[in-house]
């Protein structure tokens, strides 16, 4: 065999001196060719042609080396090479690629994004094709069932994420296999005996070879129909937001909702044992089954419903479901044990794993036991919406691997670099973008968060913590969990996806130690969100915050029994705190910004992310986008600063807004924490989108801009029954509502006896608002025969096929 290349439509063949044979599996757009050659030993040795020359590449130390990958990004050779001792690994540059507890591995190419892409062979001979990341996380790709097979290769990867291999029964014919890494499909040339696919381009033309029933081998471009996206890695950076609550001391949040609700357990000031809470709205609430030695939630619903497990008077596990403000227990049916750890909000299906009467462990979502095939033990964390599970497996060597199940049972294997080397390692929860969450610890190690695309994990600290355990991950990407500080106490923490100058700036980490007692502190960092007496007392662990009202010349004090949050907390001023024990924490921010620096000249302002973030500004712009609409002609964005009432109307030019607002005194006009509502309306007056609101960052007044998106435009999310105006009303008055899908719409009028008064029929109404006068349905206070009705109470109810809401009108004369 002599190797070729085909360049411009010029043929050239190539044959490396004294070699049995020579192979090319890497063409780089530069014309560079790599592969290998078989010497006369029999052994294999890399070749590189460059400007028409052939050279030898061995990688260090080595007694064969196979090159598969050229990156055109880099330059990077990546391939696998033998050692002395004859143990096969995989190479990328100079970094070598071994899969943890393989036998051999192969590795083939690396993508512009820092993805490889290989195989490796198990301890009992079998194939398993692997995505390592960048960050040297391991994804075991599940494969499709080929009995007795004899070998899988993966071959390529482009950056948006599909890829191409080649697999082999042993008595079958090579078969190629592409698409997303999770979902792999077979692929086939039509009318070919055989298909190799060998290697997969950034437009996701697979390119190979197939064989023909006359035994012939022909090459092939197979070109999609549709060009694939490409998905970088995202960079995952954050600000953090310690969670905390007045006099606990131990708050493992394990749970939360998209609302910023959160749930876990908690432990007593007496350490004797652990109790669930839920702090929903700001209110702390502990539930404790009865009778049991502890009580856990780890799962939360939007709808309020909590769940978890407590540990009955044997030391077993059942699980326990808050609904409407009740626990009851719950038991997989013929279940020893049951450990709830997940709950969707789209189905209502209840996540986790169950001990049966043979002491087998094995993971369920909803009715659907969950096994992963070959392990000893299986856990089930949470099912997203689209019936994807994450969780966990001890397999026959009791190493724990993390899994992504897919809706049709296909399993993901997900491997850290020290897998061998973890006490456990678990994933906990996955959104809509398939970004996870989960936990590993290593032996002699703390327990470490790891978050990011299967494929791709990275580590999350929470900086100045002992420890980070992250439990869920919400569908904006924020991560909720858990950290230790090194007084011992435990928070929890929300970490908010950011972009990377902002988790920078707000990375900054000060180390606070307070004597028990009284103690003069300074808040030396501004955190993302604004602090207030109440969090300051329960990130301190202290029973009261006091502090100078400096223009009054009087001392104000906060405690864990005031009805509010208190005062702010600002930087350059001291405050009074009262621990009852030594506390040694860690504040996270970034720098408190001078008040006087901001009476410099406009033309000296800071740029966006700086050491020193403005507080107030006398200028500022809101600006962005609509979409929803084919045009927006005539539209308007009403905006208006919730804290001052100041309100700026602004017009819509193709799809794009900007109101501003100025002092030319330059006195403040928007300060941080303001919070801005925007309102749509539309050419007759109505409203196009619910009221939306954004809160003021130091980020947005650097800026002085704050670029908002507002989607969705004449779209409701849910139909809606608003309350008629004017109300008290004579003779005539408007009832506004909105609808989320095209229906026919009726509004019936009825008195406080139910007796039916009028009816207006609306005829099919398009999906949108009417909140207008001239879009809102309209009564003239009469009934079906025409009469003015008396005064008095009156119900209106708005009936669509799918919808049915009442409220109530006055009528007066």
């Amino acid at each position: 065999m002599v190797a070729f290349t085909l360049i411009d439509g010029v043929f050239e063949t190539h044959d490396f001196p004294g070699a049995k044979n020579t192979y090319f599996y890497a063409l780089g757009n530069n014309g560079l060719a790599a592969g290998h050659y078989e010497d006369s030993d029999g052994l294999f040795h890399g070749v590189i042609l460059e400007n028409g020359e052939l050279r030898e590449y061995n990688f260090p130390d080595s007694v064969e080396t196979e090159i598969y990958g050229y990156s055109d990004s880099t330059g990077v050779l990546t391939g696998n090479f033998t050692d002395a001792s004859g143990i096969r690994r995989g190479f990328s540059g100079e970094t070598i690629v071994e899969f943890p507890g393989a036998s051999e591995t192969y590795a083939d190419f690396v993508s512009g994004l820092g993805n490889i892409v290989g195989s490796y062979v198990d301890t009992e001979g079998a194939y398993h094709a692997y995505l390592r990341g960048p960050g040297g996380s391991f994804a075991t790709l599940g494969i499709p069932e080929i009995p007795n097979m004899e070998y899988f290769f993966l071959h390529g990867i482009n950056d948006a994420l599909v890829a191409v291999g080649r697999a082999k029964a042993a008595d079958g014919v090579p078969l190629t296999f592409v698409g997303n890494p999770v979902a792999l499909q077979e692929f086939k040339i039509p009318g070919a005996v055989s298909t190799e696919g060998w290697n997969i381009n950034q437009d996701s033309s697979v390119v190979g070879h197939y064989t023909s029933a006359d035994g012939r081998t022909h090459g092939f471009i197979a070109r999609p129909l549709q060009p694939t996206a490409v998905r970088p890695p995202p960079k995952l950076s954050y600000t953090f937001e310690s969670i905390d609550v007045p006099s606990v001391d131990f708050l493992a949040v394990t749970a939360s909702s998209d609302f910023e609700d959160y749930a876990g357990n908690m432990r007593g000031p007496d350490g004797e044992k652990d109790v669930a809470f839920t702090l929903i709205d700001g209110v702390f609430t502990t539930y404790d089954f009865p009778g049991s030695q502890g009580t856990y939630f780890y799962a939360l619903g939007n709808d309020g419903i909590a769940a978890g497990h407590y540990e009955d008077s044997d030391g077993l596990f059942h699980g326990v479901i808050l609904e409407n403000g009740e626990l009851r227990e719950y038991n997989f049916p013929d279940a020893v044990e049951t450990e709830i750890y997940g709950y969707s909000d789209s189905t209502g299906a209840l996540t986790g794993s169950f001990v049966d009467t043979a002491g087998v462990r094995r993971g369920f979502s909803g009715d659907t036991i969950v096994e992963s095939p070959g392990s000893l033990t299986t856990y089930a964390d949470f099912v997203s919406w689209t019936g994807h599970i994450v969780g966990s497996y001890v397999d026959a060597d009791g190493v724990y691997h993390a899994y992504m199940r897919s809706s049709v049972g296909r399993f993901l294997s997900i491997d850290l670099p020290n897998a061998l080397n973890l006490e456990y390692f678990f994933l906990h929860g996955l959104n809509r973008t398939r970004t996870v969450v989960g936990r590993a610890k290593a032996v002699g190690d703390v327990p470490r968060t790891y978050v990011g695309s299967p494929l791709n994990l990275q580590e999350l600290q929470v900086p100045g913590a002992v420890s980070t355990e992250g439990w869920n991950i919400n569908e904006d990407g924020s991560v909720v969990g858990h950290y230790d500080s090194a007084d011992g106490r435990r928070h929890g923490f929300i970490a908010r996806l950011v972009p990377k100058a902002e988790g920078d700036h707000f990375g900054n980490t000060y180390t606070v130690t307070l004597s028990k007692g009284l103690n003069m502190l300074s808040v030396p960092l501004a955190s993302p969100a604004p602090m207030t007496a109440k969090a300051l007392l329960a990130m301190t662990g202290a029973t009261t915050v006091i502090r100078l009202d400096a223009s009054n010349q009087r001392f104000i004090a906060w405690t864990p029994g005031a009805p509010n949050d208190g005062f702010p907390i600002e930087g350059g001023h001291g405050y009074i705190v009262n621990v009852p024990k030594t506390r040694n924490f860690a504040f996270i921010g970034a720098p408190w910004t001078d008040p006087t620096d901001q009476t410099e000249d406009v033309a000296a302002a800071s740029p966006a992310i700086s050491t020193k973030l403005p507080q107030q500004t006398w200028a500022f712009v809101v600006s962005g986008h609509l979409e929803g609409k084919p045009t927006f002609d005539g539209y308007q964005v009403i905006v208006r600063n919730l804290r001052t009432d100041s309100v700026i109307t602004a017009s819509v030019d193709g799809g794009y807004f900007a109101a501003a607002t100025a002092d030319l005194a330059r006195r403040s006009v928007v300060e941080v924490g303001d919070v801005i509502e925007l309102r749509v309306i539309g050419p007759s007056g109505n409203a196009e989108l619910q009221p939306v609101t954004y809160k003021v960052t130091p980020e947005h007044l650097a800026n002085a801009v704050l670029s908002v998106r507002l989607d969705g435009i004449g779209k409701p999310e849910q139909n809606l029954l608003l309350q008629n105006y004017p109300n008290p009303f004579n003779p005539e008055t408007w009832i506004p509502y909105q609808l989320s899908e095209d229906s026919p719409v009726s509004i019936s009028i009825y008195d406080t006896t139910g007796r039916l008064v009028r009816t207006l029929s609306l005829g099919l109404q398009s999906a949108g608002f009417y909140n207008s006068q001239g879009r809102a349905a309209y009564w003239d206070g009469r009934n079906a025969l025409g009469e003015r009705v008396a005064s008095g109470i009156y119900f209106y109810q708005l009936t669509t096929p799918t919808f049915q809401q009442t409220r109530r009108l006055v009528i007066v004369k």
